[in-house]
């Protein structure tokens, strides 16, 4: 993820304001996206752990992070986007955030009770992919957790179903967006968890988007 391929630091400054367009008006990829964040802190199941520690990994602007902020977690967050870290501290001062990404966690932070992140995944390929879990896992706490709400696909034929349809729809701007990502394969994804030593469990939030939580 080095550098700022997606444009991240030229989009900060409109970001939240295109994003709250975009849910408004059912974009496939960010529709729903404040019920997709809220679902990330319901698939934590805090009030049934005693966690007090959570890593946002691709925190943004901090609208997924603040939500863990008003519970009274402590939380960090990373992101290799340094105009949308700034933005996140001057929303929210009290967030510590610093620069880094599921590949590149500060070796200096300590482990978290609960890793999270939203929208971020899909700029990892494959095998990127495969080397963050074990890397978060090196980050997380004994009986902790790590939940992602992310573009996913069941798995390679309902990706190949999808594009099909969108590609009949004549949606080429959502496939030539698809182009340059690296959606989830879900069950790719679980196998992965589970030969790290997770538990999965997940489910489609939107027709692009699913969320997953990995248990230790």
């Amino acid at each position: 993820m080095g550098g700022d391929r997606w444009g991240f630091n030229q989009w900060a400054s409109s970001y939240d304001e295109d994003i709250i367009e975009a849910s408004r008006s059912g974009d496939w990829m960010f529709g729903d996206y404040n019920r997709i964040l809220d679902k990330v802190v319901e698939y934590c199941q805090l009030e049934s752990n005693k966690y007090t520690t959570v890593l946002d990994i691709g925190i943004g602007t901090g609208n997924l992070a603040v939500r863990f902020v008003t519970r009274g977690m402590q939380v960090v967050g990373i992101d290799p986007s340094e105009e949308m870290r700034k933005i996140c501290h001057t929303k929210y001062p009290d967030i510590a955030v610093m620069d880094g990404d599921f590949l590149k966690i500060p070796r200096s932070l300590q482990k978290f009770d609960v890793i999270i992140s939203a929208y971020t995944l899909h700029h990892l390929t494959a095998v990127e992919k495969a080397r963050a879990i074990p890397i978060m896992k090196g980050h997380l706490q004994p009986g902790g957790r790590i939940v992602i709400a992310d573009l996913m696909f069941q798995n390679a034929i309902e990706e190949s179903r999808i594009k099909r349809d969108l590609r009949e729809a004549g949606r080429d701007d959502i496939l030539e967006n698809l182009a340059d990502e690296y959606p989830g394969n879900c069950e790719e994804l679980e196998l992965v968890f589970k030969k790290a030593g997770f538990s999965v469990t997940g489910e489609r939030l939107t027709e692009s988007v699913w969320i997953i939580r990995a248990c230790l």
